[in-house]
């Protein structure tokens, strides 16, 4: 063994620790972020369900009702999936598909003049 090998390896110890730290502390800032998502959904969940109990009450809409238009929402884009399809614009420059959501293309910057980002 020569003289360098033992700097190097502790060179790549350290180096091999302060990833490990790294990866600590973002599965840390992960769970962080994964606890506010949830109490965001709930939070969400009990705001829908309020909203649909006061609109039921004075309109009176069933639940079945309720689930027959989402359904038919869902439906809008061919697919059941629980999901709402969020509509593509062509880039009026480039001509590559981004999402309406967005108020300019993603790929060459273009403007998106047919409308705001939704």
């Amino acid at each position: 063994m020569g003289p360098f090998w033992g700097s190097s390896l502790s060179r790549s110890v350290a180096q091999a620790n302060s990833r490990a730290e790294q990866g600590v502390m973002t599965a840390e800032e992960a769970r962080g972020r994964v606890q506010e998502l949830e109490w965001k959904v709930d939070k969400l969940i009990l705001v829908n369900r309020a909203l649909f109990e006061l609109i039921a009450s004075r309109l009176q809409i069933t639940e079945t009702e309720l689930m027959d238009m989402v359904n038919e929402i869902d439906l809008r884009d061919g697919k059941l999936d629980g999901r709402l399809a969020i509509e593509a614009t062509s880039c009026e420059k480039c001509g590559r598909t981004y999402s309406r959501r967005h108020n300019h293309c993603l790929y060459c910057g273009h403007v998106n003049t047919a409308g705001r980002a939704l």
